[in-house]
């Protein structure tokens, strides 16, 4: 069985840090992300294969009206294809210098905030995301609002807000082992 490998993003984009910086923590965001593109794609399927059965089952000409959902539901599977791999090369890094979000699969995007220019972090988890393991940080700078002020789905999300309090303001308590 041939596996597929994908490159680590953690090798790749080392090459958006500065010569003295240093990378602390890179995050992959969260898998719950997903969930509504998988509700999506499954919910498209579903519809073509009803509809499929229904129209059969009523002896009615349905090669127009199910090739048309099918390849809907083709398209839905493909979109979801096309996330999932945009959610593998999308990453949150942390260094000792500044926060950094790289995104994209054919366009790279990389925004940044130096982490001097912090001013307040808040830390928000739902009921969903103690659950599943996720949280969300909204960023906080002196002067004009920034690219990175609300960062969502973010896996650990108690390890990465110590991690960030600790180089942001200093004193901070050294990340638990657990969530």
């Amino acid at each position: 069985m041939v596996r597929l490998q994908l490159p680590d993003p953690a090798l790749r984009d080392t090459k958006y840090l500065a010569s003295q910086e240093r990378l602390v923590m890179m995050v992959r965001l969260h898998w719950a992300i997903m969930l509504p593109i998988l509700a999506q794609t499954l919910g498209a399927v579903l519809l073509a294969l009803v509809v499929n059965i229904a129209l059969a089952m009523q002896d009615v000409e349905t090669s127009l009206v199910t090739t048309l959902l099918w390849y809907f539901a083709l398209f839905m599977i493909l979109r979801m294809l096309w996330k999932i791999a945009d959610w593998h090369f999308d990453h949150l890094m942390i260094t000792d210098k500044r926060l950094l979000k790289v995104s994209g699969i054919v366009f790279r995007k990389v925004q940044t905030m130096p982490l001097s220019k912090i001013t307040d972090l808040t830390y928000n988890r739902d009921p969903l995301g103690r659950l599943l393991g996720y949280g969300e940080f909204v960023v906080e700078s002196a002067g004009q609002d920034q690219a990175l002020s609300k960062i969502s789905f973010l896996p650990r999300p108690d390890r990465l807000y110590l991690t960030l309090v600790d180089m942001t303001f200093g004193g901070g308590p050294s990340p638990a082992g657990g969530d």
